[in-house]
């Protein structure tokens, strides 16, 4: 029972993106799943407005800016309750959580050893929660997934894989999408994927769903591109190919940029940062949309 109970500790660590030491937001009053709001259909809606997207914060990929540095909080239902957000003890952006909960992997610049600098460029790191709740020091993937060239926003599927993009200009073009198979407990060479999801622009901000049957990713200026980056979707077909990635569309796109997905661990709503409000807000929809995409893609 241990793991069902993490997961929902942790999942909104991916969404408290809003929060602030300066806010008197009384997270205890907040009670029920997703804070306490109503979940969303098939229309994109702004999650939480006035709590977690507010008009004076400034979200971006389930971190925010404070003072120019970036902070991610964690806080868990308790009898019903929301626990005030606290900070882990590592200040990055753009992170996830292991389809288990029991791992956060993450992008930082932050020295490989005490006798560097602070890098130019992003490696991936993770932390693990222990026995007794708290979390690892971060730990640098290493070679050979990290490299010179800077990886960032990880994804991780059930089976350990991990999804993530470079910007090595040894690609497709511009900032390409990477897969590392993880076997016998070790990450192996990357895979460049193919040329149905990356292009010659920038393909970046993947989501993987646990069981690897579709990638949810940003790219921007596509022929079909609605606003300067839109959220694309991918299907694992036959001989597991990788489909014709598709452009989400009215669905979640607007004339803005979308970025940063990520879908909730009880794998019912697609959460992700726009700027059509003039700012970054946190949205979500019903994954009852990518449902009817897949239908649609076995026709």
């Amino acid at each position: 029972m241990r793991t069902p109970l993490l997961s929902i500790a942790i999942i909104f660590l991916v969404f408290i993106s809003g929060y602030s030491q300066g806010k008197n937001s009384d997270f205890s009053k907040l009670n029920g799943p997703y804070l306490g709001q109503k979940p969303p259909g098939l229309t994109t809606e702004v999650f939480s407005p006035e709590i977690i997207s507010t008009i004076e914060g400034s979200e971006m990929c389930a971190a925010f800016t404070n003072d120019g540095t970036f902070s991610i909080f964690f806080t868990k239902e308790i009898d019903g309750r929301w626990t005030k957000p606290q900070p882990l003890h590592f200040t990055d952006g753009d992170f996830t959580i292991s389809p288990d909960g029991s791992k956060i992997f993450f992008g930082s610049n932050r020295p490989r050893t005490s006798e560097e600098r602070i890098l130019e460029s992003m490696d991936i790191y993770f932390i693990q929660r222990d026995e007794s709740g708290g979390w690892s020091n971060p730990v640098n993937i290493g070679p050979p997934v990290n490299s010179d060239h800077g990886e960032n926003y990880p994804s991780v599927a059930a089976n350990g894989n991990l999804y993530y993009f470079s910007c090595t200009n040894e690609g497709w073009g511009g900032c390409d999408l990477y897969m590392a198979p993880f076997r016998n407990m070790k990450y192996q060479q990357p895979i460049l994927l193919d040329e149905n999801i990356n292009s010659n622009m920038h393909d970046w901000d993947a989501y993987v769903s646990p069981d690897e049957s579709y990638i949810i990713f940003s790219s921007k200026d596509w022929s079909d591109t609605i606003g300067a980056q839109d959220l694309y979707i991918s299907f694992k077909g036959e001989n597991n190919n990788w489909t014709k990635a598709e452009n989400l569309r009215g669905a979640v796109n607007s004339a803005f940029d979308e970025i940063c997905p990520s879908i909730t661990l009880d794998g019912k709503y697609l959460f992700f940062m726009s700027r059509r409000r003039g700012k970054a807000d946190i949205y979500w929809v019903s994954t009852k949309i990518i449902e009817e995409l897949k239908s649609l893609n076995k026709k």
